[in-house]
């Protein structure tokens, strides 16, 4: 899978593919989800982006995030056309490759605590819950998966 930093003007084609990927949770979790309401301007300047694309078209978007010496996947979204190509699986892998290469031994995620499809699909990719956090508006689950064993791997300090 080729993927490529997300620059500025891929902000509405971001946009675009997180509201396609996310709006059916919503009849799930009744709020709307937390991708959809972030400034993706602001995510980029912040935030490391990567697309992949098929046919000069966006396909799918990660979005990770360091903070508090954690590797956070913020977000994953796939366009629901291009369902079935499991692209969400490389993303994983992507995502996991990346944080192992920068020096992390984890991997942390959150979801939405209804989203039990979801939650399910990362636990056979090796997450594992380690606690809930309630919003006022929301119950989110979050996640880690251990990314090695070697005892040399450090966190960034």
């Amino acid at each position: 899978m080729d993927l490529r930093r997300a620059t500025l003007a891929d902000v509405p084609a971001i946009v675009a593919l997180t509201e396609a990927a996310y709006r059916p949770n919503e009849s799930i979790i009744g709020v709307p989800s937390l991708p959809r309401l972030a400034d993706y301007a602001q995510v980029l300047a912040e935030h490391e982006v990567w697309l992949s694309e098929a046919d000069g078209r966006l396909e799918a978007a990660l979005v990770l995030e360091t903070k508090d010496k954690q590797f956070i996947l913020w977000s994953i979204a796939v366009a629901p056309d291009a369902a079935g190509k499991r692209l969400g699986t490389r993303l994983m892998s992507f995502a996991e490759e990346r944080a192992s290469g920068l020096g992390y031994a984890a991997i942390h995620l959150y979801t939405h605590a209804k989203l039990v499809d979801r939650i399910g699909w990362y636990e056979r990719l090796g997450y594992q819950i380690t606690h809930h956090e309630d919003l006022p508006d929301r119950r989110l689950a979050h996640m880690r998966k251990s990314l090695a064993t070697d005892t040399t791997l450090r966190k960034p300090t």
